[in-house]
C-alpha cells in the first residue's frame, strides 16, 4: 500500500538549498522527484539526516519559485561517483505554495513536455528570492 498523500512527479527540475551553516553558499542541484509533501534531490555532500535546510524549488515553465524549510529524511549514496540522493519533507511551506505545487505536479504529470531537464547555466537567480 502506498502511504503517500500527494502525487509524486519524476522530473529533473532545479532546487536551491542552504544548510544554514555559517559561511556556506547556497547550492543549486537537480531534483529527481517531487510532490507537494517533499522531494528527492542529488548532491555531492553528505547532509545530516533530521537536519532542516532551506529550499527554493524552481518549477518551469513559468519560473515560479516555491520556498520551504525541508527536514532531511534519508541520505543514500546514489552511485559510485560520490553523489548522494537526499529525501526531504517540506515543513513551513505556505498553504498557497503547497496547493500551487500540487496543481503544478498534477498538470506536469499529464504533459510529458514539461518534464524536460533544465540547463543550470540558463538559470539566473535573483538574490533574496
Amino acid at each position: 500500500m502506498d502511504k503517500r498523500k500527494n502525487k509524486r512527479l519524476k522530473a529533473a527540475y532545479l532546487v536551491k538549498y542552504e544548510t544554514g551553516r555559517a559561511g556556506e553558499p547556497a547550492r543549486i542541484t537537480n531534483i529527481r522527484d517531487i510532490s507537494a509533501g517533499g522531494m528527492r534531490f542529488l548532491t555531492r555532500e553528505i547532509l545530516p539526516e533530521s537536519a532542516v535546510i532551506k529550499v527554493k524549488v524552481m518549477a518551469p515553465p513559468d519560473g515560479r519559485v516555491f520556498d520551504a524549510d525541508a527536514r532531511i529524511l534519508r541520505v543514500r549514496r546514489a552511485n559510485r561517483h560520490f553523489v548522494y540522493s537526499v529525501a526531504v519533507h517540506f515543513e513551513n511551506i505556505s498553504a498557497a505554495d503547497r496547493g500551487a505545487l500540487d496543481r503544478f505536479i498534477e498538470d506536469a504529470a499529464s504533459h510529458a513536455d514539461t518534464r524536460i531537464c533544465i540547463d543550470q547555466a540558463q538559470i539566473t537567480l535573483k538574490r533574496g528570492r
